[in-house]
C-alpha cells in the first residue's frame, strides 16, 4: 500500500546548491571576459536567481483486470513521451490491483514502449489462468460481496476476504506469486518509491506495501492483484491479502510524502477493486493540491465490461495512448506550475 522536517532539509539543500551553481557559474563568465573589463569599471551584474525546485508529484494507479494492464501502462508511456511523466521528475507511485503490476514496470524501467508493444501484441502479462473470454469469471456469491456497499469499507473487506480464502481457485497462492515473479521486470524491489496496496483478508484493512515491508516484490504485487473468488489470496506472513476494497489512502500520501499534486489513472472498475480516490481528491484539491484524473475517454466502457478478457488489450492499448495524449497538457502544465 523520511520525515517531513528531513525532505524541507533536503530541499532546501538541493536550493543552496542551486544557488552555489548558478554563482559559480556568473564568476566563471567573469572571469573569462576580464581581460577586456578595464579596472574602472565597477558595473556588476546581479546574480542569477535560482531555479525552482520541482513540485513534489505523486501517481496514483487504480484497479482494471487484464484491460487495465495494458490500458494503464499505454497512458504512462504516452505521458512520459509526451509531458515527460518519468520517474526524474515523480516522487512515489501507489497501485492497485491492474496498477500494481502497471506500477512495478513505471518503477523498474526506463523504456515502456517495448512493455506497451508486448501488451499491443498480447504477449504482455496476463492472468496465470484462463478467462472464459468476455463472460465474468468471478463467482456470483463473489460479484454480490464485491458489489455491496453494506457496512464500512474495512467490513466489506473483511467478509469478501472470508470468502477468498475459502475460495476454490485454479492455483495455489504460491504458484501466483510464482507468474508474477516470473513475469515482472525484476525480482527485487525497485529503488524508486513504489507501494502496491492490497488488503488483509483477515482484518479487511488496507496496507500499502514498501520495500521496507520486507516482504518479497512479486508477493506484494500478486496479492494486490489476486482478484477473489478468481485468483487465491496472497499467504504473507501467515496473513492472507486479496484484491478487496480499499480504504482512502490518498490524504496520509500527500501528508507523508509532501506532495504537491497528484496524477490519478484509473478507470471506475468498482467490482474489481473499487479504489478511486475521487471524494478524498477532490476534498485535497480544496486544500491546494494540484489534481489531473484519467478515467477514460470514449470506448473505455468496453475495457471495464471485458476487465478480464485477454483479448481486449489491443484496444486498451490503442485507447491508453490516446488517452495520455489527450491529458498531455494538462499533466506537463502540473509538473511546471
Amino acid at each position: 500500500m523520511s520525515t517531513t522536517t528531513s525532505r524541507r532539509s533536503a530541499r532546501r539543500i538541493l536550493a543552496t546548491t542551486v544557488a552555489l551553481g548558478a554563482t559559480a557559474a556568473l564568476l566563471t563568465a567573469c572571469s573569462t571576459s576580464s581581460d577586456t573589463t578595464t579596472s574602472s569599471d565597477t558595473t556588476t551584474k546581479p546574480a542569477a536567481a535560482p531555479s525552482p525546485a520541482r513540485p513534489r508529484v505523486g501517481i496514483i494507479l487504480g484497479g482494471g483486470g487484464e484491460s487495465g494492464v495494458a490500458w494503464e501502462t499505454a497512458v504512462l508511456s504516452a505521458l512520459a513521451d509526451k509531458a515527460d511523466l518519468t520517474r526524474k521528475n515523480v516522487d512515489v507511485v501507489v497501485g492497485t490491483s491492474a496498477g500494481a503490476i502497471a506500477g512495478a514496470y513505471y518503477s523498474a524501467v526506463d523504456d515502456l514502449h517495448p512493455v506497451v508493444e508486448a501488451q499491443r501484441a498480447g504477449k504482455g502479462i496476463s492472468a496465470p489462468v484462463p478467462s472464459s473470454g468476455a463472460d465474468n469469471p468471478i463467482p456470483k456469491e463473489m460479484i454480490a460481496a464485491l458489489s455491496s456497499t453494506e457496512g464500512t469499507i474495512e467490513e466489506r473487506g473483511k467478509r469478501i476476504g472470508a470468502l477468498a480464502i475459502k475460495a476454490k481457485t485454479p492455483i495455489a497462492s504460491k504458484d501466483l506469486v510464482g507468474y508474477v515473479a516470473s513475469a515482472l521486470p525484476g525480482k527485487d524491489w525497485p529503488a524508486f518509491d513504489f507501494r502496491p496496496t492490497s488488503v488483509n483478508a483477515e482484518t479487511g484493512k488496507t496496507v500499502l506495501w514498501q520495500k521496507s515491508d520486507g516482504v518479497p516484490l512479486a508477493a506484494a504485487v500478486a496479492s494486490s492483484a489476486a482478484v477473489p473468488g478468481f485468483l487465491p489470496a496472497v499467504e504473507i506472513n501467515g496473513q492472507h491479502y486479496t484484491d478487496a476494497p480499499r480504504t482512502t489512502f490518498s490524504a496520509d500520501l500527500v501528508k507523508e510524502k509532501n506532495l504537491d499534486a497528484i496524477v490519478y489513472i484509473g478507470m471506475p472498475t468498482p467490482t474489481l477493486s473499487n479504489t478511486v480516490e475521487e471524494e478524498a481528491l477532490t476534498k485535497l484539491e480544496a486544500q491546494g493540491l494540484k489534481v489531473v484524473r484519467i478515467t477514460g475517454g470514449q470506448g473505455t466502457d468496453k475495457l471495464i465490461k471485458e476487465a478480464l478478457n485477454p483479448k481486449i488489450k489491443p484496444l486498451a492499448v490503442q485507447l491508453g495512448l490516446r488517452d495520455g495524449d489527450d491529458a498531455a497538457t494538462n499533466v506537463a502544465a502540473l509538473l511546471n506550475h
